[in-house]
């Protein structure tokens, strides 16, 4: 319950899930969540509490099964845990068991209320309201991988079916 981060306060729980949430970032360190895919959108999984509990940046996965994607942020957050952090620009080949590289990038702010609904709640209170974009003050970091040829989903010769799935687009 003793934050890292200046200006942190924890919000009352608005309900269940946020009860959940707390329960989980104060006995794991982050919580892990889940959403279905949508026509216009893939399913992704996001944790809460990283940068809380580890000053690690929020991590941001798309278009996985969940579980996979839960088994990532686990591993990332008992290495943030150890001390290990994961910075823009990183590049792991340890998450997949084929070997296929993961480079995470900075999720844009602009979208983080489309995807990241309730880490915007928990991090409130750091919340600064601007003109044209919102600063939330609490960075995410996306992973993604190349496709079947090898391009990277920010690449121009990547499938364009591929680089949809990890495009951060409004949500319905």
């Amino acid at each position: 319950m003793s934050p890292r981060i200046a200006g942190f306060r924890w919000l009352t729980p608005q309900d269940p899930l946020d009860e959940r949430i707390y329960r989980e970032i104060l006995a794991d360190g982050c919580a892990i969540l889940s959403f279905n895919g949508s026509p216009t959108a893939p399913e992704f999984t996001y944790s809460v509490g990283l940068y809380l509990n580890f000053l690690h940046p929020e991590v941001l996965l798309m278009g996985l099964h969940p579980d996979t994607a839960a088994g990532i942020i686990a591993r990332l957050r008992d290495e943030a845990d150890r001390g290990l952090m994961m910075e823009a620009g990183s590049v792991r080949t340890d998450l997949f068991e084929d070997g296929r590289p993961v480079r995470f990038i900075p999720a844009p702010q602009e979208r983080y209320l489309d995807y990241l609904g309730r880490n915007c709640s928990f991090y409130f209170s750091l919340f600064v309201p601007s003109i044209p974009v919102p600063d939330f003050h609490f960075p995410v970091l996306q992973g993604i991988w190349p496709d079947r040829q090898g391009r990277f989903p920010d690449e121009p010769d990547c499938d364009p079916r591929f680089a949809a799935i990890h495009r951060l687009t409004p949500q319905p």
